[in-house]
Order: C-alpha cells, then structure tokens, then sequence
C-alpha cells in the first residue's frame, strides 16, 4: 500500500491540472473521460472541482455540482434497460473513468442505457500534493475502520434514480428495468439508498463491487444482488462474508463472486487475475434479470 501511493503521488504531481484550473478539463486519454448528454443534479458553481488523470485513470474531486452521464447504446440499439453507474473514491474523489464511463460503454455496447453519477464528495486540498498527503492518510486505512457516511452522495442517487423513472419514456426505457451498481464508496452510497430511501423501491436489481463487507443493510428492499469482490481486498478481509450472509438471511437472489486476486479498486483497470472477468459475468448476470 505504502508503495503504491508513494508512485501515486510522484504520477498525481505530474499530471495535475493547474491549478487556475475551476471547472472539469479536457484530459487526453484513448477513452475521452467525457461523453453523452450531461444531466446537472445540483445546481451550483462548480468552485475548486478539477479533473485529474492519475494511472490512466480519471478522478473528478472537490465536486459540489453533482451530474449524471447519458451514455446510450449506439445504432438505437438499445434494449429498454438502464442502470445506474456509482464510481468509487472514497468519498474523496469520483473514480468517475474506470468506475464510471467504462462500465457504461460496456453496458451500452449490450443495449444498456447507462447512466453515471459524479456525486459530491468531500472536499481536498487544492494542491497536488496536499490532495496526496491527506489521501494516503485516509486509504492507508483501508479495512481497519469504517467510511464515514456522505449524505450529499445518497441524495445525488435517490435524484440520478428519480430522474430517469421521470424521463423513462424519452429514453424509451422501461421503468420496471432500472438497475444501478455501486463500486466501494459508491457500493456504501447504494447500501444508504436501499437502507433509507424510498427511491430504492424503483430499483429491479443492483451491483455492489468490492463493497465494505462489514454492513449488514439493515432495512429496505432486496433487489436481486451480484457482489464481486477479491480476496485480498482489505474491506474483504475486514468483514468476510458479514453482508452476504445478512442478505441471505432475506433474499436467495445473490449472485457473488469471490476472486482470488484482484486487490480493491480493480474496476475495468486489467490487474491479470480473473477480477478482470468481472464485467463480463456482471453482464452474463444482467442478461437473466
């Protein structure tokens, strides 16, 4: 861990954007990091938010006006279907590339209409380094405590939901199939949802990726569930099978995968062990709800 964010600090301070920088910026990456129609959610200026490319990834901090992505299926050869895409990030950064628009390209080249959400998030440092240092402090922690709550985040998803029940028939999209997919902090924000929110009854089925284990989610609906996490994940090895088995005890509709390898946060970044299959069983899944 202590490595990994030691050549995370060195790739961040290198590739930052400037620091003048006040809105979302153009970052060159063979996937372009933003695409489809922009939905605002919350309304406000968008301050200190910057966009910053780090491991060939695309993290989005510092947001305050909160969007979802519409990414379509191209030819109109959609399927009716939509879900929902929550990146991870700690609640410090949205993993709004690996953990957002790659999955939606996935499921929109399978006849999804996917939807990202770039939530609010807790604010950073400015600067590069100062972002690094308070980052390493907070995941070197990883599976040794829990992930504070960000209620901002859950009401992001409960209006991202509301909005494409609303806007169902534009889309042509049947508001019975209506799915989203969480990844860490993102999976915490969907646990919230279900836990305490009423827009989590619109949902036919939902994705936990490498969730915090530990939760019991208590209350709410069951949707059918597909979990994927690895073995040597922290969050997996701080709760084990707690949340499986809590959710079996009320609903047998559970499709989970347990990989050996993989550590946290492999989203759609190959890592060479059989996590980097996860979409595709994801989908193979998808394809029976």
């Amino acid at each position: 861990m202590r490595k990994t964010i030691a050549a995370l600090a060195l790739l961040f301070a290198c590739t930052a954007a400037p620091a003048a920088a006040q809105r979302p910026v153009p970052i060159a990456d063979p996937v372009p990091p933003v695409r489809g129609e922009e939905i605002v959610l919350h309304d406000v200026p968008t301050g200190g938010e910057v966009w910053n490319r780090v491991f060939g990834q695309v993290w989005a901090r510092n947001v305050q006006r909160s969007s979802l992505y519409v990414i379509r299926p191209m030819n109109g050869r959609g399927n009716g279907k939509a879900v929902i895409v929550v990146p991870g990030g700690g609640y410090m950064f949205v993993s709004i590339d690996s953990e957002g628009f790659r999955v939606a390209d996935r499921l929109a080249a399978q006849g999804y209409t996917a939807f990202v959400l770039k939530y609010r998030v807790n604010p950073t440092p400015p600067t590069p380094e100062g972002f690094m240092a308070d980052m390493a402090a907070k995941f070197g922690s990883l599976g040794k405590g829990e992930l504070a709550d960000l209620p901002p985040a859950v009401d992001d998803l409960a209006s991202a939901i509301a909005v494409v029940s609303a806007r169902a028939a534009e889309w042509k999209l049947d508001p019975k199939a209506i799915g989203a997919i969480g990844f860490s902090a993102g999976s915490r924000t969907l646990i919230r949802l279900l836990e305490q929110r009423k827009e989590a009854a619109q949902l036919a089925h939902v994705g936990l990726i490498y969730p915090p284990m530990t939760q019991t989610v208590t209350g709410g609906p069951r949707p059918p569930l597909f979990l994927a996490i690895a073995a040597h994940d922290p969050l997996f090895k701080q709760g084990g099978l707690k949340l499986v088995d809590n959710w079996l005890k009320e609903s047998d509709a559970v499709e989970f995968h347990l990989y050996y390898a993989g550590e946290h946060g492999f989203g759609m970044m190959p890592k060479g062990t059989t996590s980097d299959r996860w979409i595709d069983e994801y989908l193979d899944w998808l394809a029976v709800q």
